[in-house]
């Protein structure tokens, strides 16, 4: 198996975004749902002297969701509604967002202070093919009655004479 490291610029204030991102192709986030839920998690580890319940509550509580909204620059309609997709998208078959507000476990990384480290093993497996579906199409038979035209009435050929003159 080849294997490729590569090392990556970061800092305190990307670092989630940065992970995010990477994860995405399994996440299936906009940039904005990566920058509030990145915003989450660095508020999650910020407050985890706090029991994670109560810290959920906190995070999303009204004056904590407006100093996000102002820090991310979001307006408090959008910002809800970012809340409300992430509560209905999963990550691992699981809810990146329960109906508590308590983040998928697998996504609270915690980086040190050299950094994170990802670890990825793309693995070549056999391909399954799938049984091609036949598609039978039935043939329709449609019987059409022969429609009755009106019968037109011969037109005389030259003069009519009618009567005789003597």
């Amino acid at each position: 198996m080849i294997k490729k490291i590569i090392t990556l610029p970061t800092n305190d204030s990307k670092i989630y975004k940065q992970i995010l991102a990477f994860l995405n192709f399994m996440l299936e986030l906009t940039p904005q749902e990566r920058e509030v839920l990145s915003e989450l998690i660095k508020l999650n580890h910020e407050y985890e002297a706090l029991p994670k319940e109560k810290r959920a509550k906190f995070i999303l509580s009204t004056d904590m969701r407006k100093e996000t909204r102002e820090t991310l620059e979001i307006e408090e309609k959008q910002f809800n509604g970012i809340i409300s997709r992430l509560k209905k998208k999963t990550f691992l078959g699981q809810p990146i967002m329960d109906d508590k507000n308590i983040i998928h476990q697998e996504l609270l990384f915690k980086p040190d202070k050299e950094g994170f480290k990802i670890e990825i093993t793309l693995k070549n497996m056999p391909t399954v093919k799938k049984p091609e579906k036949k598609i039978v199409v039935k043939p329709e038979i449609v019987v059409e009655e022969p429609k009755e035209e009106p019968i037109a009435k011969p037109k005389p050929q030259g003069p009519v004479i009618v009567g005789s003159r003597k």
